[in-house]
């Protein structure tokens, strides 16, 4: 089974009819709102946005509506690998507005696509990308981004927690339905690409629907990365935006420009 068939198993975080997708959308608003005010986001009268590996676009299209309720005019483009979810970012906005989709990898080269304000990925998308692919893809992004451009990245430092806190587990429930029940297990770790192996199985009948490579970052990890390709790297806590419902974010602006 595909990530992208899989992932149909788990998605009523940004599913358009999902009561919590919903009240998530309200939270991004709420914490866009707040960027906007504490002026983290490029000055413009109009900002292009990409949300890469975006599902249902629900984070761009929450930025977008914000935008517009601030009077800033926008763009959206959305990319995921999962074209029936791109489909849906309408849902999500309340008038007609300008958006594109591409249905692609994100570690795909998307300077075809232009150049772009504001990069995000929401959602603790990074467990799905090793260090190497985590490098090529911030490099992808700095590529793509106007001078003075900010990258945003939710995530949490599940490091801190699996590890220091000691909340690892090798079963997890990760969504439970009507008529069945979805969990994940610990299948081994590899050190060579720094992940480990998640094997989903379907229950009651404990029918195996795919796996996953998981890597468990570190919010300074991926800052850290970042600050070699950004003039501006560091992390907005929970605490420091306030806003439930949104994980930490970490923050990049002014891509440093790579030479030819």
């Amino acid at each position: 089974m595909s990530l992208e068939e899989l992932y149909s198993y788990l998605r009523d975080y940004m599913d358009p009819g999902s009561e919590s997708a919903k009240r998530r959308y309200l939270s991004l608003r709420a914490f866009f709102n707040w960027a906007i005010k504490e002026v983290l986001l490029p000055d413009g009268k109009s900002l292009r946005i990409l949300d890469l590996c975006a599902g249902t676009g629900i984070a761009g299209a929450a930025l977008l509506e914000t935008l517009r309720e601030w009077g800033i005019g926008g763009s959206l483009t959305i990319i995921d690998k999962r074209k029936d979810d791109l489909l849906k970012v309408d849902a999500w906005l309340e008038n007609e507005r300008e958006v594109y989709g591409a249905v692609m990898d994100c570690l795909n080269d998307f300077k075809k696509l232009g150049e772009f304000d504001v990069v995000l990925i929401w959602g603790g998308t990074m467990s799905h990308f090793d260090p190497y692919q985590a490098a090529d893809l911030f490099r992808n992004i700095v590529k793509v981004l106007s001078p003075t451009g900010v990258f945003m990245l939710e995530e949490t430092d599940r490091f801190g927690a699996f590890f220091y806190r000691k909340a690892y587990r090798e079963m997890v429930t990760e969504t439970r339905e009507e008529d069945y029940t979805i969990v994940s297990i610990d299948e081994g770790y590899n050190p060579i690409r720094g992940t480990i192996k998640r094997g989903y199985y379907k229950l009651p009948g404990w029918e195996r629907v795919g796996e996953i490579d998981t890597r468990y970052w570190d919010l300074a990890g991926l800052a850290g990365m970042g600050k070699t390709l950004f003039e501006e790297a560091r992390v907005i806590g929970k605490r420091e935006h306030g806003v439930v419902g949104v994980s930490d974010v970490i923050y990049f602006r002014h891509p440093r420009r790579q030479r030819a």
